[in-house]
């Protein structure tokens, strides 16, 4: 997945490049846990979900470092020369999943609150932006259904639906954390650079995920006071450095092997 950007070379918006780094290391965390997670599917089909789902979001990430590396940035830094501390990811993931109910719950959220924010993006001017935003739409609708079915299995279980109510509990807060306070300014949107303020695309994302109770059959806890705490970074959309373990995990071993 490839976009040739318009009006390569010109100086992005600070909020915008935020923005869009936040999306794309989001996204390369999620498709690693896709990619450490997939031989503990249930069944074949669910390998071939998920290393499906791992390839797009990983497509996601490079169309998006493209795009920035057309506009000032270094590829080569951005994919592999980064520290934990210079990854904007969502917190949502810092921490691996702990049973199958968990993982669901996690890149089901994950999913959907990139989806939510790459969606202001739809109607942006450059062409090559919104035609990456809907693009991931177009892929995300498919990982959200895969999500979506597991919930009905999930909840036909008593102990499964315990389970998948207090991952959602734990893991609904760090969704939310990332898209900011609730209150206040909302400065990329000001900017002009997002299409949807951030407080529509909030809004949208609790009510999406409020709907999951449905197809569970069971009550979720909606936490909408979020801690974000001394060390908040809003720029980064995360609360401190990704935790070294993690990092461990999604950084190139050997860029001399990496393609």
């Amino acid at each position: 997945m490839a976009y040739t950007p318009g009006n390569p070379g010109t100086k992005l918006d600070n909020n915008f490049e935020n923005d869009l780094l936040a999306l794309a290391d989001t996204k390369l965390v999620l498709g690693n846990w896709y990619a450490e997670c997939v031989m503990n599917g249930r069944s074949l089909p669910d390998f071939a979900a998920i290393l499906g789902m791992c390839t797009s979001n990983y497509g996601h990430t490079r169309a998006i470092y493209q795009y920035l590396a057309a506009h000032g940035h270094d590829y080569e830094h951005l994919e592999r020369g980064r520290g934990p501390e210079e990854i904007h990811s969502a917190n949502l993931l810092d921490k691996a999943p702990t049973g199958w109910e968990d993982f669901i719950v996690s890149t089901w959220l994950a999913e959907l609150s990139t989806w939510m924010l790459a969606s202001g993006f739809l109607n942006h001017e450059d062409r090559a932006v919104a035609g990456i935003a809907k693009k991931i739409g177009e892929e995300t609708y498919f990982h959200l259904k895969y999500a979506q079915g597991w919930f009905q299995i999930i909840g036909e279980g008593k102990k499964q639906t315990k389970l998948f109510q207090k991952a959602f509990e734990i893991r609904f807060p760090l969704a939310l954390r990332w898209f900011g306070p609730a209150r206040g300014k909302d400065p990329v949107h000001q900017a002009g650079d997002r299409n949807t303020p951030l407080r529509k695309l909030r809004d949208a994302f609790l009510k999406e995920a409020g709907s999951a109770e449905k197809l569970l059959g069971a009550e979720l806890t909606q936490e909408k006071s979020v801690d974000f705490g001394k060390d908040w970074r809003s720029n980064a959309r995360r609360s401190g450095a990704m935790p070294d373990s993690l990092f461990e995990v999604v950084r190139f071993k050997d860029s001399e092997i990496a393609h």
